[in-house]
């Protein structure tokens, strides 16, 4: 009778899997030391490398994280996820290196043309640039899919805001508000557009 034979865990395994309880557990510190363990046993291991940089994301340890999604990178250049979340670090405010950012959101979209959160992504940082037509562009295929996508309705009426055409960044924010009548974002620049239209009007 053939029993199975079960294949044993190495040490860089078990270090990973470790890391990977901690992480879901909150606990980022514990879990970066989790996964450098693993990582002294196999440095040029991109889940290892690609795991360390999320806990140090999460605990805003920004620059770091880059780091180690460049190492991810230089492995795998055409890997999505760590593109999006470096391109996430880079647009923090904290960090605010928004033109590096949108490289990253559209190399990204070269590799899944047809992801929309990439393409949201890329609109948010065409919009901090003040590319507002460009911005507008992104969130129109968006909504073209998905019309009914309020925060991305929201997104292009502060783009239009931005651009000046009052009525139309309004329209949209009413849209926004007939169907989620607390959403503050909507109310407020519906009230900016307001002044800014009445200003405008007026002198």
């Amino acid at each position: 009778m053939n029993k199975s034979v079960k294949t044993p865990v190495s040490n860089e395994e078990s270090f990973h899997k470790n890391g990977l309880e901690l992480q879901q557990l909150g606990r980022h510190e514990e879990a970066i030391a989790s996964f450098d363990k693993a990582l002294e046993l196999e440095p040029d291991n991109t889940e290892f490398l690609y795991d360390k940089a999320i806990s140090l994301q999460m605990i805003l340890r920004f620059r770091d994280a880059i780091n180690y999604y460049n190492m991810v990178l230089r492995i795998e250049s055409d890997n999505f996820a760590a593109l999006i979340n470096k391109g996430l670090c880079l647009s923090n405010p904290t960090m605010n290196r928004q033109e590096e950012a949108l490289l990253c959101f559209e190399e990204a979209l070269r590799i899944d043309p047809i992801d929309l959160g990439a393409l949201s992504l890329k609109g948010y940082s065409l919009d901090s640039l003040g590319r507002y037509r460009e911005a507008i562009g992104c969130f129109d295929k968006i909504l073209e899919q998905q019309p009914n996508d309020l925060n991305i309705s929201v997104n292009k009426g502060l783009s239009l805001l931005h651009l000046g055409k009052y009525d139309e960044a309004i329209a949209y924010f009413d849209k926004v508000l007939e169907d989620e009548p607390d959403n503050l974002f909507a109310s407020e620049w519906k009230k900016d557009a307001v002044k800014m239209r009445n200003k405008d009007l007026f002198f």
